[in-house]
C-alpha cells in the first residue's frame, strides 16, 4: 500500500504526539569519514545513506592536503526513502538531501595523548517533491487542515547544528554536538536535542589489507520536542560497525571501496512508542569512488551509492503502518560530496 493511501493514518498519529511533534530525524549512520587523498591512496568519503550526515565528518577524519587549519565538505545524497532512527519519514516521490560543514582545527599534535581538537558547524536539509506532511505542525485542531500554498512546501526539514570534537588515545574520537531540527514547510515543530559520539578507528589491527570494523556508538538525547515515535523526550542509542570489505583497482586513479555497515537503533525513556526498546536493525552494502578526473584544486570530489536493507523493530510500528510500510525496507542512495 501506498505512502499517500495512509497518510490520513500518518496524520493523527502526528497529532497525537503533540503540536511540538518532532523532527522525526535520522539515526544518521551518517558518512563516517571524508576522502583523503595523497601521492598513492585514497579512502572513502561521506556516503548516501537513506538517512542524515553525522555532525563531526569533518573532523573525524583526514583531508586533502591544504595549508588551512579549516577544512569543508559539501554535498548532496538522493535516496528512496527518507529514514529517521527506523521512522519512514518519506517513501514516495523525488528526496534530495544537501548538507555543508565546516571545520576548524585548533589543536593537533600526533604525539600527544589529546591529538587533535576540532571545532566545527553544519546544516543538513531534505527537500521532497511529494511536499511531506505540509502545514501539519500549523494545522487547525478540529478541521485537520494546514495553511495551504507555502513558498517552502517542499522544504520538509532544515537542521543546523555545532559541536567539538578529540582524537585521542590514537585511535579514538569522542564527537559532542547540539542539534536543532526545523521545519520550513510546518511538517513539525521544532525539535532540540544533544549527542555523543564515540568512534574507534581499529584499522592497524588488522594490519596493512585495509580490513577494519570501525565501531562506534551513539547517544542522542531529546531536550525540547521529539525525534522519536513516543509520546516523552527520550534518549535514542545506536550501535554499529561499518567493516571494509575490500578495494577495487586499489591502485588504480579510480579505486573503488565496498564496505557492510551495520547498525542497531534503540530507545529508551519513552523515545519510541510504547517505551518498546528495539527501534530498527540495518545492514548495507555502500561503495564510493574519487571522482580523479576533477583537477585536485577544486577539493576532493567522490560519488557514492548504496543499498540497505531495514528491519523495524516494536519501536517503530505503528508509525510505519501509517505510511504503508510493513515490517522491513529496502533502501536505494546515491551521492556526491567535495571536501578541502
Amino acid at each position: 500500500m501506498t505512502f499517500k493511501t495512509h497518510r490520513f493514518v500518518r496524520r493523527a498519529v502526528l497529532a497525537a504526539l503533540a503540536p511540538t511533534a518532532a523532527a522525526l530525524l535520522p539515526a544518521m549512520l551518517a558518512p563516517q569519514s571524508a576522502w583523503a587523498q595523497d601521492s598513492t591512496t585514497a579512502t572513502p568519503s561521506p556516503e548516501a545513506t537513506p538517512e542524515q550526515v553525522q555532525p563531526g565528518a569533518v573532523a573525524e577524519s583526514p583531508k586533502p592536503e591544504n595549508s588551512l587549519d579549516v577544512h569543508g565538505l559539501y554535498g548532496v545524497d538522493f535516496s528512496t526513502h527518507y529514514i529517521s532512527r527506523g521512522l519512514v519519514l518519506e517513501d514516495q516521490g523525488f528526496i534530495a538531501q544537501p548538507y555543508m560543514e565546516l571545520g576548524f582545527t585548533l589543536f593537533e599534535d600526533e604525539d600527544a595523548g589529546l591529538s587533535k581538537f576540532t571545532a566545527f558547524g553544519g546544516i543538513w536539509n531534505s527537500l521532497h517533491s511529494n511536499k511531506t506532511d505540509q502545514g501539519l505542525a500549523a494545522s487547525d485542531p478540529d478541521t485537520g487542515e494546514g495553511p495551504a500554498n507555502l513558498t517552502t512546501d517542499i522544504w520538509y526539514e532544515f537542521d543546523w547544528y555545532v559541536g567539538v570534537s578529540f582524537d585521542f588515545a590514537k585511535a579514538f574520537n569522542l564527537n559532542l554536538s547540539y542539534w536543532e531540527f526545523i521545519s520550513p514547510n510546518q511538517g513539525f515543530g521544532t525539535s532540540k536535542n544533544y549527542q555523543a559520539k564515540l568512534s574507534y578507528n581499529d584499522a592497524e589491527l588488522w594490519g596493512d589489507g585495509g580490513f577494519a570494523l570501525k565501531p562506534y556508538g551513539i547517544v542522542f538525547i531529546e531536550t525540547d520536542g521529539k525525534a522519536g515515535s513516543g509520546p516523552d523526550e527520550g534518549i535514542y542509542v545506536e550501535l554499529g560497525i561499518e567493516p571494509t570489505l575490500f578495494t577495487v583497482a586499489k591502485e588504480g586513479t579510480y579505486p573503488v571501496a565496498l564496505s557492510l555497515p551495520t547498525k542497531v537503533g534503540l530507545g529508551f525513556s519513552d523515545f519510541y512508542e510504547d517505551d518498546e526498546a528495539l527501534g530498527y536493525v540495518s545492514v548495507g552494502l555502500k561503495a564510493g569512488v574519487p571522482l580523479a578526473f576533477i583537477p585536485s584544486q577544486y577539493g576532493a570530489w567522490s560519488a557514492s551509492a548504496g543499498v540497505y536493507y531495514y528491519y523495524y523493530g516494536d519501536g517503530v510500528d505503528d508509525f510505519n503502518e501509517g505510511t504503508g510500510d510493513g515490517d522491513d525496507d529496502i533502501v536505494g542512495t546515491v551521492g556526491i560530496s567535495l571536501s578541502f
